[in-house]
């Protein structure tokens, strides 16, 4: 489709009539596709929040047609072509990590920023989120109404199925910009397209998703969303839904319903009460818009008032690059101030860092007591407020706002308010101003301390109050340079613990070998009474696991050796779970069931390393639960739209409370939390790890109900 021949096309009114060759084919594949801005505002705060992880992530990512793009284009890209390929948002994105989306995020805004005041000046993007939006709730409707199998892939179709038209936009925005604020989506926007381009929006989106090399029909949506019904009756029922939901969507948002509703018969579709459906879908778009603050036309609007919205969308632009300055700002000013020479201690560092970007006079702060995580206390910044060096408190035991700020982030405090506690009221006498601002220096694991700033005025006290998003982000980035300027006298000599390592598992192999041999002795005994125990043969063999496990980690401490082979992935599963299951105390109440696939083939992969991951998860699980519960192990296969069956899936689902906030943030990464405890995160850094090297797909939903892992292995090892 992109490879036709260039056109020599009339423009007609678009152009003032004259003859124009305008081919922007090979600038397509370096379109920069922008996304809304109140939804990138979002995704930075979201960016630079403690308690960040992969799920709040999607649901904002997946409101966005350009970010979506831009996600699936970077994880299905050469740099990740020896892993799996995604095929859904949730697993780009654990492909992808936090660490790394957040570099895409910041890398895509600060793009966005400089394509707005210049390429992007005059364009309101606000009418083609708003459609896009709503065909993708209304084919995840339609999807489940007809049982589709995968609803969340017919909503990325319903998103993405005009990207082309955002590619053709910052690709010759020019050339395009009236295009695409004139012409309704539909046979009349093809037509013109066509004309000037010798090319439609349908198919630059259909090339752009055929380079993800995605195993679907996505790019078959794109490509014939304005194909005539009758066409597309016997297509696949991706290509049915996504043109069903274009077209009731453009139908919806000009107030009118659709003219009969053999429409979805001629798709293939019984839908019952589809104007109630269609109602929901309504409710939806405007929350989720009312949310973002962003404004929506209405049906009834004749005549736009173009200069309103012009004003509105200068506020969205400004605001985005005061975000983005923000951040800038504090990444380099932070790093610059820790290179200052003649400073008494680091915190003065953090001080003058603050004068800098926020006009603020830093007093004193409050540091963490040595010994203690909980403790602080008051430390002048300069010769004044030696007195306040006596002031201290102890987080959790404190009801005062300054103690409330660990865990609140920035808040001001102004004089003059009732019922604050003694140290509140000593802090804003000391400081003798208006008010403070009470800024904590914390991490996702580690309160650092807090700095306290005079506020000279309400007008300063609104303007902080504005940019409370990007005090945080500089508190927190402090945190961190103040941890890392602390961290090399924690870490021990690599010697000394080569040695305690060795001496370890000299300690460890000597209990193993007795239970090795009490095994025996209970087989040998049971042989010769003609009894059979399987989960004896079941309990030697995780034995013998540990023991090579740790026999390699003595001989190869560098290294690592795989074994690859055939693996029944059905009778692992059966085996560990007749092992957790005899590990449950009687008097447990806890049940562990199996739903596995029949039929499914061998895979080749590491056995070892897959009983390790699935030993963690379900260890992960158990632990959770300390009164009982259910965990649920399934298999099935994981076919692709084209090539048949590619993987197997596992899923780990318990009925557990959740993974911590502190785990969620950090998934697959060891994590040290604030409450102690064995628990510390690092069964899923480890899972984390095998998964990458077993070459699959791992994704993770958790909330107050449960926590759902599904681990996708490709049948063949690569």
């Amino acid at each position: 489709m992109m490879d036709a021949q260039l056109v020599t096309v009339k423009t007609a009114d678009f152009t003032g009539g004259k003859t124009k060759r305008r081919d922007i084919r090979e600038k397509l594949s370096l379109a920069h596709l922008p996304a809304m801005p109140q939804i990138m505002i979002r995704l930075l705060e979201l960016c630079h929040r403690d308690d960040l992880n992969l799920g709040d992530l999607a649901v904002l990512i997946s409101r966005d047609a350009g970010m979506v793009a831009r996600i699936f284009a970077i994880s299905n890209s050469a740099a990740y072509q020896r892993r799996s390929r995604p095929s859904t948002l949730d697993q780009c994105l654990s492909m992808l990590g936090v660490s790394m989306i957040k570099v895409i995020v910041i890398n895509e805004s600060v793009m966005q920023v400089f394509s707005r005041f210049t390429i992007l000046r005059e364009v309101d993007l606000n009418k083609f989120w708003e459609h896009s939006l709503r065909s993708a709730l209304i084919a995840r409707e339609l999807a489940r109404k007809m049982d589709y199998s995968r609803p969340d892939e017919a909503y990325l179709g319903g998103l993405v199925h005009d990207i082309g038209r955002l590619a053709m936009l910052v690709t010759d925005p020019e050339g395009y910009k009236r295009v695409f604020q004139t012409c309704e989506d539909g046979d009349e926007l093809c037509a013109v397209e066509q004309e000037l381009f010798g090319l439609t929006h349908a198919e630059v989106g259909a090339w752009l998703i055929e380079k993800w090399a995605l195993d679907s029909f996505l790019g078959d949506c794109l490509l014939y969303h304005h194909e005539p019904v009758e066409r597309i009756v016997s297509t696949p029922a991706l290509v049915r839904i996504v043109l069903l939901a274009n077209r009731l969507a453009i139908l919806r948002s000009a107030g009118k319903s659709p003219p009969d509703w053999n429409l979805f018969a001629l798709c293939g579709m019984q839908i019952s009460h589809p104007e109630a459906m269609l109602d929901l879908v309504d409710r939806e778009v405007v929350g989720v818009a009312e949310h973002f603050g962003i404004k929506l036309a209405t049906p009834k609007e004749s005549t736009p008032n173009l200069g309103q919205k012009k004003a509105a969308q200068d506020i969205d632009d400004l605001k985005f690059a005061s975000r983005i300055q923000d951040i800038l700002l504090v990444n380099q000013v932070l790093g610059d101030s820790q290179k200052i020479e003649g400073l008494d201690f680091p915190m003065q560092a953090i001080g003058l860092a603050m004068k800098v970007l926020f006009d603020l006079d830093a007093a004193f702060c409050f540091e963490r007591i040595d010994g203690s995580r909980e403790s602080f206390r008051a430390r002048p910044l300069g010769a004044q407020h030696e007195r306040i060096s006596q002031l201290e408190f102890v987080r959790g035991r404190s009801a005062s706002v300054l103690a409330k700020s660990l865990d609140a982030g920035p808040m001001l405090l102004m004089s003059g308010l009732g019922g604050l506690q003694l140290i509140d009221d000593q802090i804003l006498r000391a400081v003798g101003t208006k008010g403070v601002l009470l800024l904590p220096l914390r991490t996702l694991s580690s309160c650092v301390g807090v700095m306290i700033a005079g506020i000279t005025s309400e007008e300063q006290a609104a303007t902080l109050h504005e940019r409370l998003p990007c005090l945080a982000h500089f508190g927190r980035l402090s945190a961190e340079q103040l941890l890392e300027g602390t961290s090399p006298q924690l870490v021990p000599n690599t010697a000394e613990i080569s040695t305690q390592v060795n001496h370890l598992i000299h300690e460890l192999n000597n209990p193993l070998a007795i239970i090795r041999n009490y095994l025996a002795l209970l087989e040998a005994e049971n042989a010769s009474k003609g009894s059979e125990h399987p989960e004896l043969g079941i309990v030697r063999d995780e034995v013998d696991r540990i023991a090579k496990m740790l026999r390699l980690a003595h001989e190869q401490p560098a290294g690592k050796t795989v074994t690859i082979g055939k693996v029944n992935v059905n009778q692992v599963i059966e085996d560990l779970a007749t092992l957790f299951r005899g590990s449950i105390p009687a008097t447990g109440k806890m049940e562990i069931r199996v739903g596995l696939a029949e039929g499914l083939p061998e895979i080749i992969s590491d056995r070892d390393q897959l009983k390790q991951l699935l030993v963690n998860l379900i260890k992960n699980a158990l632990e959770a639960m300390p009164q009982g519960g259910m965990i649920k192990l399934t298999t099935a296969p994981w076919r692709g739209r084209e090539s048949g069956l590619s993987h197997i899936e596992i899923c780990i689902e318990d009925s557990g409370p959740g993974l911590p906030k502190e785990v969620l943030s950090s998934l697959y990464q060891q994590v040290v939390s604030d409450k102690g405890g064995e628990h510390q995160g690092v069964g899923l850094a480890i899972v984390g790890k095998l998964v990458h090297e077993l070459s699959g797909l791992i994704n993770c939903r958790s909330d107050k109900d449960g926590t759902h892992f599904q681990l996708l292995l490709p049948i063949t090892h690569t």
